[in-house]
């Protein structure tokens, strides 16, 4: 070997040559889709998924999801549900890991669109296929939700590459693995998203255009079939839910009309930068006169079919409003590579391409940064006026207590709304992601009505979290604060920021370092903290219990009783039972009148009695004094004459 031969560097393949700028674009899109995992909280739709995926109960099996979506989302297909319970049980059920799943598969949709663009034309072309969506705005926001719609488009992108392999030139079929992938993809499909069904016959359709490989075009018919033959067990359950959105009054009247709905389409295609569609058209213009690419031509036709299917549906069954822009979400990639195709394939100079894509980019970056008050993402008109509850379950890790409560401000009462599965977006990022209980107090009431409200959410709840966004305190941040202070003690600050202030409050009777006073039962139940006032001067005392049970089964089976008993160990007085599911969880707290009980000294007692057995009441013992019974005191007081 000569000299010059050693120093001379070694050639890289096209596939290494592509494998470096790859790498960039897919850092750039995980950049640009991490931006929004935790910078919004979760909006209606989000909250649907994750209830059904049993965010707020033990993670669901496959089963399980399948039961909530027939009760609570009937026209939802339920794979990628399945998948997000499973990865939330893994990741964990807050914000960001839960987010987490769909830009992972948004990254393997850029990755596996540039595999197939590269296969059908170059890898030049799938490098500027990868770089327009991975900074399509439109694709970029579902790259952090909590929905279907990566995982429909990488799939959608894997079955068309298949699909191209299957038609190829080539005798060679690809072998059984290459059918099953084929039919496996088709049928998670239409289990990911029915609208899958518009790819299906947008691909037949292109078929009856090029008329070619007859005999593998029936084989192609029959994989289809077992694929779709695969809904039938859940066909039922969406033709259900399908009625119910296409019939409903609310749906129809907020639908747009077929030119409304061309026009609104237009604006996510091009990252809401109009101009684009000059130079598009002009494109296309030349590439008819010139040499066109067979394969380019049926995408094109397949994406025209989609969108027109789409559109034909709407205008049979109005249900495309301005938050279901995201239904035509399945012709995109392929809409992508028919756009690189055409950039790469024309004879304008690179110093026009380039200022395309900067056009291209720059819009895309503007949709990322207006995130969900983007006109076209649609859920402007779904958020409703609200803190940042996502900073404050961040700024509260590891700092609460069982039995604190979270209370704060909201612009809307929508925060504090029991949505589908019975709970609010309050309680999610209470109980999901802290493990306690929370509401919000609704900021546009006052006076009384203010009052009211405030009292109706903190009445049971000794121990509060008060949190708030200081740049954005609302008019009646003064008036609940002094009448938090009124009742309440002001103890530590948890977290102060620009953007977030939280502050622990007690009871006045209470010491803000005091530790708690549990009870424990010998069938798992237990007080978490208990403990009374009694006012002598008003002849009233204030009882307060935290309960937490070991199993949900327990919350119908066992009750509460509260009972006053003499020095002499005669009853006295006995509140009214309660069950342990009637409001009892967490916080249970009495305010009894002991005007009428003659003077001497009395002792408030708890007793757990299960409602069904013979055996009824529960021992349990109190791990402060050490006393161990079937009934235990609360507090010994006296009433004097």
């Amino acid at each position: 070997m000569t000299s010059s031969d050693s120093r001379r560097s070694p050639q890289l393949s096209a596939s290494e040559r592509a494998l470096l700028p790859l790498c960039l674009l897919l850092l750039s899109a995980f950049a640009l889709g991490a931006l929004g995992l935790n910078r919004d909280i979760v909006w209606l739709d989000e909250m649907f998924s994750l209830g059904n995926m049993g965010a707020f109960d033990p993670a669901y099996s496959p089963a399980q999801v399948v039961e909530s979506l027939a009760q609570h989302s009937p026209d939802h297909a339920p794979l990628y549900f399945v998948l997000g319970a499973q990865w939330s049980r893994l990741a964990g059920w807050t914000q960001l890991p839960a987010r987490y799943l769909s830009l992972l598969l948004g990254l393997l949709l850029v990755a596996f669109l540039y595999r197939f663009t590269a296969y059908i034309t170059n890898r030049q072309t799938g490098l500027v296929a990868a770089l327009l969506i991975s900074s399509s705005g439109f694709v970029l926001l579902y790259f952090h939700e909590i929905r279907m719609y990566t995982l429909l488009m990488l799939l959608a992108v894997w079955h068309v590459h298949l699909y191209f392999r299957l038609i190829a030139d080539d005798d060679d079929d690809g072998g059984w693995r290459l059918w099953a992938l084929f039919v496996m993809t088709a049928a998670a499909l239409i289990y990911t998203h029915v609208y899958a069904i518009f790819l299906f016959a947008a691909l037949l359709g292109q078929h009856l255009v090029f008329r070619r490989h007859a005999r593998r075009w029936l084989s192609i018919m029959l994989a289809w079939a077992i694929g779709a033959a695969a809904f039938l067990p859940y066909l039922s359950i969406f033709l259900l839910g399908f009625a119910d959105v296409t019939t409903s009054s609310d749906t129809q009247a907020m639908a747009f009309s077929t030119p409304e709905l061309l026009t609104a389409v237009l604006h996510p295609l091009v990252n809401d930068m109009l101009i684009l569609w000059l130079p598009i058209v002009l494109l296309a213009g030349l590439w008819l006169r010139r040499a066109r690419s067979r394969h380019i031509a049926r995408l094109a036709v397949v994406v025209a079919l989609i969108f027109l299917c789409i559109i034909a549906l709407n205008a049979v069954y109005p249900v495309i409003s301005i938050n279901r822009i995201r239904y035509f979400l399945i012709g995109v990639p392929f809409y992508i590579v028919v756009l690189a195709a055409l950039l790469m394939a024309s004879p304008v100079q690179r110093a026009l391409r380039l200022l395309f894509l900067l056009v291209w980019i720059a819009g895309g970056i503007n949709i990322v940064l207006q995130a969900e008050n983007w006109t076209y993402a649609g859920h402007q008109t779904l958020l409703m006026d609200h803190p940042p509850l996502n900073r404050f379950a961040d700024s509260l890790m590891g700092k609460v207590k069982s039995q604190d409560f979270l209370l704060g401000f909201a612009g809307s009462p929508a925060i504090n709304w029991r949505l589908k599965h019975g709970y609010s977006k309050g309680d999610y990022y209470a109980q999901v992601a802290l493990g306690i209980d929370g509401a919000f107090v609704n900021a546009r009431l006052r006076g009384d009505a203010l009052q009211q409200d405030l009292q109706a959410r903190i009445d049971s709840h000794p121990y509060l979290l008060f949190a708030y966004d200081p740049r954005d305190t609302p008019p009646v941040f003064d008036d609940v604060s002094r009448a938090l202070r009124a009742d309440y003690r002001a103890c530590a600050v948890l977290a102060d920021s620009p953007d977030v202030f939280i502050q622990r409050y007690v009871l006045k009777p209470l010491d803000c370092g005091r530790d708690y006073q549990p009870i424990q039962y010998e069938n798992g139940i237990h007080i978490v903290d208990k403990f009374a006032f009694f006012s002598a001067e008003e002849r009233r005392l204030r009882l307060y219990t935290g309960w937490q049970v070991a199993d949900e089964e327990q919350l119908d089976m066992y009750n509460v009783s509260i009972q006053l008993f003499s020095s002499d160990g005669q009853k006295a007085l006995q509140t009214p039972d309660r069950h342990l599911y009637d409001d009892v969880l967490t916080w249970y707290a009495l305010d009894i009148s002991t005007a009428d009980l003659p003077p001497g000294g009395y002792s408030a007692n708890v007793i757990l009695y299960n409602r069904y057995g013979s055996e009824s009441k529960v021992r349990g013992k109190d791990l402060t004094t050490g006393e161990a019974g079937l009934i235990l005191p609360l507090l010994h007081f006296t009433i004097s004459e």
